[in-house]
Formats: C-alpha cells, sequence, structure tokens
C-alpha cells in the first residue's frame, strides 16, 4: 500500500481538471483529495469484475434466446428487424472484426465483438405500436423474454432501465470518471439481482467473489490514514 499523497506531482500529473472535483469534496484539502483519488480508482477496479461477469451473462443469454431455432447469426436473418441505433453496433462490430483480419467473423466472433449497449438496447421498446420495429412484440414477448426465466413478474420497462443503469455506470468506469458519490451499495446489489434474472449461479458468482465490500468498508481507513492500492 502507498498514502498517495506523498507524491507530490501527483494532482499536476492527474491534471487540474480532474483533480479539482476531489479537491472540492474535500474543501482544498490536497492530501485527502489525493487519498480519494486513489481510493475512487480502487472502487472502480473492484467493479469491473462483477460487470464484466454480468455483461457476458446478460449478450450470451440474449444471443442464446435470439437464435434458438435459427442461425447463430440471427441479426441476419430477415424476419429479425432491428433499429438503425442496434443494427449499426452490429455492423461496427463486424468492421472492427474485419479490420484486425478476421475476414469472415462467426456469431460467437460478432457476438463478443458487440458492446453491452447494444443488448441492453434489445431489451428497450424499439418503436412502441409498430408491427416489425416494436421490440416489446417482436423481440421480447416471444424471444428475449425466456433470457430471464427468474425476472420474477417484473416487466421488460423495468428490466430495460435497471441494465441502463448499469451501462451508464459502466461507462462513466470506462471514462476513470469519479464515481464515489454513486450509490455504489445499490449498484452492487443491482449488479447480483440483473445476474440473477438470467440464472440463481450467475448471482451466486458476482455476490460472493467480489471484492467491492472489502473497498467500501476500508474507505476511511484509506482516507484518514493514506492506505491505499489499486
Amino acid at each position: 500500500m502507498i498514502d498517495p499523497s506523498s507524491l507530490g506531482e501527483l494532482p499536476r500529473l492527474i491534471s487540474s481538471p480532474r483533480f479539482s472535483t476531489y479537491l472540492r469534496h474535500y474543501g482544498g484539502n490536497v492530501r485527502y483529495a489525493t487519498r480519494l483519488y486513489l481510493w475512487n480508482a480502487e472502487v472502480t477496479a473492484a467493479f469491473w469484475g462483477p460487470i464484466s461477469v454480468l455483461e457476458v451473462v446478460i449478450r450470451n443469454a440474449i444471443h442464446d434466446a435470439l437464435r434458438k431455432g435459427r442461425a447463430d447469426d440471427s441479426w441476419n436473418d430477415p424476419v429479425v428487424r432491428l433499429m438503425d441505433r442496434e443494427r449499426s453496433m452490429i455492423d461496427s462490430a463486424v468492421s472492427d472484426l474485419r479490420r484486425k483480419g478476421v475476414s469472415d467473423p462467426v456469431a460467437g466472433q460478432v457476438v463478443a465483438a458487440t458492446t453491452f449497449g447494444l443488448w441492453v438496447g434489445l431489451t428497450d421498446a424499439g418503436l412502441p405500436r409498430d408491427p416489425l420495429l416494436s421490440y416489446e412484440t417482436a423481440l421480447w414477448q416471444p424471444r428475449i423474454a425466456r433470457a430471464f426465466p427468474y425476472l420474477s413478474g417484473r416487466r421488460r420497462k423495468q428490466l430495460h432501465r435497471e441494465l441502463d443503469d448499469v451501462r451508464r455506470f459502466r461507462n462513466r468506469l470506462a471514462h476513470h470518471e469519479p464515481i464515489f458519490r454513486a450509490p455504489l451499495e445499490q449498484l452492487r446489489d443491482d449488479l447480483v439481482s440483473i445476474a440473477g434474472y438470467v440464472h440463481p449461479d450467475a448471482a451466486s458468482l458476482i455476490r460472493d467473489a467480489q471484492r467491492i465490500d472489502d473497498v467500501l468498508a476500508r474507505k476511511v481507513e484509506a482516507i484518514s490514514r493514506g492506505a491505499g492500492s489499486l
């Protein structure tokens, strides 16, 4: 462990605009602000594992539901009609793979290359009441609902809201943003709950393997004593 406040150039290396958020939180106290910055990085790292598990579980569950009885690349089936938003995400994944030298990507490679936003978007409403692009009637009811056998009475709209909250939080992590003021305990619980909609084993893995609790519990020590780690 290290006390980051002992590193005099760290605020400059972080950059004044980025560091200012932490500095304001502690009323200009550089020592506490620097320690908070390191703790924020630590709790960010603690969330990445559970989120990565959830992302893989969600995309595989939805992919399996969509391809059942169809070709693995279900998105190319003429009966599967997607909004431009989701279609462009798939096209982007295919293009990225081809740029990396995969001339003819198979479905599994495309799924792995897609963003979490695609799968969250597929749980959205699409174009309501449209006979072709209403995701509620064209995708959710006949297919995607089966990806969440433990949803326990929640509606598609509620699931989408929960998934989109995770997506936006995930993007904050990816951009190294301050998350210390976010409802971290609630977000931790949401990751477990959403994974459990797919299968209890997924929920158990996140709940019992996560180290978020440990990092949250040592926040006071990290700020008061400078006992920080990554």
